[in-house]
């Protein structure tokens, strides 16, 4: 499958949990997504970075907020991309896992964990920075799997 034939597949598909998606069609829109936000991010610090030096810098002293107001552009853009293809998403986990022979509930192992860590990481007096690399090496380790697992053939779910 094309880049542009999964991007059409997973509109197309949005609200779909049932069938099957491929390895390809996956891996297309996973990296897709990570490339996105990682390119959205980088530019906005990066336009923020150029506006804080430049207003230390330049004739008429300013202060240096555009750095806040950056993370907060960067967390409102992410957000809102995350609540656009956030069903998408989770059809498109469901169906990777049929493909892959196990049921679509198994994403919700990761979910979960993840949301355990993220309300420890508010709650405890563990540092977050600790739990937040676990959560990123749990969801890494799932998309890796889900990227490189094998594809079986004559499921329950085909």
């Amino acid at each position: 499958m094309t880049a542009w034939g999964a991007l059409i597949d997973f509109f197309k598909q949005y609200k779909r949990f049932i069938g099957t998606s491929s390895r390809s069609a996956f891996n297309w829109m996973t990296w897709f997504w990570n490339i996105i936000y990682w390119i959205i991010a980088i530019l906005i610090v990066f336009v923020a970075g150029l506006g804080a030096f430049f207003g230390k810098h330049g004739t008429s002293m300013t202060d240096a907020t555009p750095l806040f107001g950056t993370i907060i552009l960067v967390a409102v853009i992410s957000v809102v991309l995350s609540i656009i293809i956030i069903i998408p998403n989770l059809a498109l986990y469901a169906r990777r896992l049929h493909d892959m022979g196990y049921s679509g509930w198994w994403q919700l192992i990761v979910i979960i964990v993840n949301v355990i860590l993220i309300v420890g990481a508010m709650y405890s007096g563990i540092n977050e920075d600790i739990l937040y690399g676990i959560q990123t090496v749990i969801s890494l380790g799932f998309n890796l799997w889900l990227s490189f697992g094998q594809t079986k053939f004559n499921t329950q779910y085909s």
